[in-house]
């Protein structure tokens, strides 16, 4: 019985530090590290390192578990417009970035988001406009607009 208990504790253990030991990320190619998602926060968290790592097509389905989650969830439509841009679904991300503008219109990440989706559109007018509100308001998004812009820009002559 004893040697059962010690065999168990010890898999639990292994279990227990492979799973700590592989919240790094490493890019390996798979999934995200074995954590239990429970929350729309921890779904936003898989999806935000999926898309740092540019594992766009993941990252959107976690940032929709986030969003069935809480519908109100700024960050996650403004991840999930990021995610769909880099992929080059733009009418998609406008819709995205929209929402999250419309829950919070002071939203910087989302602004510039926008803008560089208007780019992307071929629309230099809208992202004027986002880069504007973020001057106005004095947020340093406008100066990484702003250098998208002078890129659009040249690209154009």
């Amino acid at each position: 019985m004893k040697r059962t208990a010690l065999l168990f504790v010890s898999l639990l253990l292994a279990g227990t530090l492979y799973a700590a030991g592989s919240s790094g990320g490493g890019g390996g190619g798979g999934s995200a590290a074995p954590v239990m998602k429970k929350s729309a926060l921890d779904w936003y968290n898989a999806g935000f390192t999926a898309s740092q790592a540019e594992n766009y097509k993941e990252a959107i389905g976690d940032f929709q578990k986030a969003l069935s989650m809480n519908r109100d969830y700024a960050e996650a439509d403004n991840m999930l417009g990021f995610c769909l841009r880099k992929l080059g679904r733009i009418q998609e991300a406008f819709s995205y970035y929209e929402k999250a503008l419309k829950l919070k219109p002071d939203f910087p990440e989302a602004r510039e988001y926008y803008g560089e989706a208007q780019l992307q559109n071929g629309n230099l007018a809208g992202a004027l406009e986002q880069y504007r509100i973020l001057e106005q308001s004095g947020r340093p998004e406008a100066q990484e607009l702003s250098a998208k812009i002078e890129e659009y820009k040249n690209r154009q002559l």
